[in-house]
């Protein structure tokens, strides 16, 4: 597979500005990747903030035999904190916290007060071997994010198929579970609320699909909606994601809306 730009916070930040968001993307890129970086958020309009690296976090992916995706970490970035951030980019209305791993500090999280934060934490249910091998592992999530969260994104893949951990979180905390084609579960405190995806003309890359979910949620509960409203809403800037390579298909706000309509029930 030939290199492309990538990482969550990139799609996701990708996906504001087809929505139309005044968007900026704080992030570590090294010098190999940046100009490549630098050129996209220009053609898409996003501020980009640039914070110094060595290298930038780094994934190979491949498949295993059974058809799951197999990732092996190549270089990782050292960790963000809230003192890295411009002071600019603290009053913003929707923060998408993405972390691929563990490179986000604790004090980012209360660092942005009036914004919605959604937390992205598929980085921190992975561990890797000493060859860079990606693995599985088991999460205790810290107080200061779960507190600071208005909602935490992470797929089914990234759980293992065991929800527990999202059950034990979304006592302090909304946990949507995407669950690809088969739409996603939201545990809140006081229940499990289940959301259909919406249908696409065709699947050719799943990569950011997730990413472009949690930026329309973030984006949605900026705007007010009610949960089940932004869920849905997040559901419809995905399945666009998932129709084209990287970015590329991604969808402007009246092509989401319009596909809402259409599938909107009765």
């Amino acid at each position: 597979m030939p290199w492309r730009l990538g990482g969550s916070a990139f799609y996701a930040a990708a996906a504001a500005a087809r929505l139309g968001a005044r968007t900026a993307l704080a992030t570590r890129v090294g010098p190999i990747e940046q100009a490549a970086l630098v050129a996209a958020c220009r053609e898409l309009g996003i501020d980009l903030v640039i914070l110094p690296a060595a290298v930038t976090t780094t994934f190979a992916f491949g498949m295993a035999p059974d058809g799951r995706r197999e990732l092996r970490l190549r270089a990782r970035a050292k960790a963000i904190a809230l003192r890295d951030v411009p002071p600019a980019l603290r009053d913003a209305r929707a923060v998408v916290f993405a972390s691929v791993a563990h490179e986000l500090d604790a004090s980012l999280f209360g660092g942005f007060p009036g914004a919605v934060r959604v937390v992205e934490v598929q980085g921190y249910l992975r561990e890797w071997d000493a060859h860079g091998a990606v693995r599985p592992r088991r999460w205790t999530a810290p107080a200061e994010l779960l507190l600071a969260a208005d909602a935490i994104v992470l797929s089914e893949e990234d759980l293992g198929g065991d929800e527990r951990g999202a059950s034990e979180w979304a006592r302090t905390a909304p946990v949507v579970v995407t669950r690809a084609e088969r739409g996603s579960r939201t545990h809140r405190a006081d229940a499990v609320l289940e959301a259909d995806a919406l249908p696409v003309d065709s699947v050719v890359d799943v990569t950011g699909a997730g990413d472009a979910f949690s930026a329309g949620l973030a984006l949605a509960l900026a705007e007010k909606r009610p949960f089940g409203d932004a869920v849905r809403f997040a559901h419809a800037v995905a399945s666009f994601a998932v129709e084209g390579v990287g970015i590329s298909a991604l969808a402007d706000r009246a092509a989401v809306d319009r596909r809402l309509s259409v599938n909107s029930r009765a």
